[in-house]
This record gives C-alpha cells, sequence and structure tokens, in this order.
C-alpha cells in the first residue's frame, strides 16, 4: 500500500510589514517621514493579512521590522535597488552592517525553514500596491505572483485565485499582475536552490484600498478560507 502523502508546511512572511526606522539609524537616514509613510516605505495591510493566515493555519511566520526604504528585504543580495537612494548615502560600512544585521537574518531564517521542514513548503508572502501609479488606476484587487513555468506552483495558484474568485466574484483577482511572479525577491530567488518538490512560492499582492476598515476584515476572512481549501491539494501537485 502506498505510504502516507508528506506533510506540508506553511511558511508566511511579510517583508514590508511596517515604515519604522530604527534609532540607531534614525540620524543617517535622510528619507522624510512622509515618504516612510506612503506606500514607498512600507505595504499597508500585508501585516493584519499575514498575522490573519499565520494564526487561522498555525503556520509560521515572519515579518520585516523595518523599513524597506533602509534596506529591502524582498531584494536579493545584489539587486542594485536593495537600498533606497536615501540609504544609498549610508557609507559603505554602514550599508553592509545593515546586511549583516537586518537583511542576512531573514533571508537566513528562510532558507532553513525550508531545509528543515519535512515535505513540501507553500510560501506566501503578504504584500500590498498603491491602487495608482503614475496616474494610472490598476485593475486589479488582489494579485497572485507566481512562476507558471514550475507545474506545481501553477496549478496551487490557478486553484487559490479559483478558490477566490468563487468566495468574492467582484473582485478582480488575477496571475502575475500588477507584477511578474518571476522578477527579484526572497521567494523567487530561492526557486534557484530548492525544487517545486519542496518549495512553492506566491507572492499575495493586496489593492491598499482593503487595507484597513470593514472590507480589510472581509477580504482577509475570505483569503484564509481560500488558501484553507487550496492547501488540500498543495502535496499531491506534481
Amino acid at each position: 500500500m502506498p505510504g502516507p502523502e508528506p506533510a506540508v508546511s506553511v511558511l508566511i512572511t511579510a517583508e514590508h510589514a511596517r515604515h519604522a526606522i530604527p534609532v540607531r539609524w534614525t540620524q543617517r537616514f535622510s528619507a522624510p517621514p512622509d515618504v516612510l509613510r506612503s506606500h514607498r516605505g512600507w505595504d499597508p495591510g500585508s501585516w493584519p493579512l499575514a498575522r490573519a493566515l499565520s494564526r487561522a493555519l498555525k503556520a509560521e511566520l515572519m515579518t520585516g521590522r523595518w523599513s524597506r526604504l533602509l534596506v529591502d528585504l524582498n531584494r536579493s543580495e545584489h539587486h542594485p535597488r536593495r537600498f533606497s537612494e536615501f540609504a544609498r548615502e549610508l557609507s559603505r560600512h554602514e550599508r553592509d552592517e545593515l546586511t549583516e544585521t537586518v537583511w542576512r537574518p531573514h533571508w537566513q531564517t528562510y532558507a532553513e525553514f525550508i531545509e528543515r521542514a519535512p515535505g513540501r513548503v507553500v510560501h506566501l508572502a503578504c504584500h500590498s500596491f498603491t491602487p495608482e501609479l503614475d496616474g494610472k488606476i490598476r485593475p486589479t484587487d488582489i494579485g497572485l505572483l507566481h512562476d507558471p513555468a514550475r507545474r506545481a506552483e501553477d496549478a496551487f495558484c490557478r486553484r487559490l485565485q479559483s478558490a477566490i474568485r468563487a468566495r468574492a466574484s467582484g473582485l478582480a483577482v488575477h496571475r502575475n499582475r500588477p507584477y511578474r511572479g518571476t522578477s527579484d525577491g526572497i521567494g523567487s530567488w530561492h526557486r534557484k536552490c530548492f525544487g517545486e518538490d519542496k518549495l512553492i512560492s506566491l507572492e499575495i499582492e493586496l489593492n491598499q484600498r482593503f487595507a484597513a476598515g470593514p472590507g480589510a476584515f472581509r477580504i482577509r476572512e475570505m483569503m484564509i478560507r481560500a488558501v484553507r481549501e487550496s492547501l488540500t491539494i498543495a502535496s499531491s501537485l506534481s
């Protein structure tokens, strides 16, 4: 008789959960407060979604503590925009310090979780995007970013998209919009290290008009149910 299917572990991350700057850097970091509080400094709504998913699914949760304008946890080590224009004013030594004390621990913890987890890991990265950019309204309500060339990941993404649409038919749920799922990031970079028998990585991009208020709560509850349903097939995808 065939043995039991391998376990599925769930990892929830929110790299841009906050817009704070640690005291150590406040005298050396020049980003204006209004920029830090804007969509450039963080992803409003990503932290409540990540926390809700983690609690409901009893999943591991990793979140960024500081603004991405200091150092972006969702950029690989040599990406030219890992440090914003404000952080580029820091010395090379200071940027190296940020790499070792803020960026690298997040990436090492992520990789170690995948390595030690039994069976396959489903990584859901919670992010959000501004409804309007450069004068253009973005038609997406929820974006699911993935690599369509990875068959298991593509199947999981389509299943999740269908589960969301079944519960919220009025929402525009798009795959790989408003960004491409293969762009540089913690999930896409680690696809190079782990096969899809070990890692399925999706970014959930939430339109920031759902970042707060009653609508935000309803979206989070709906996402919990849709993700929970989709995870039932995660171990059997090939």
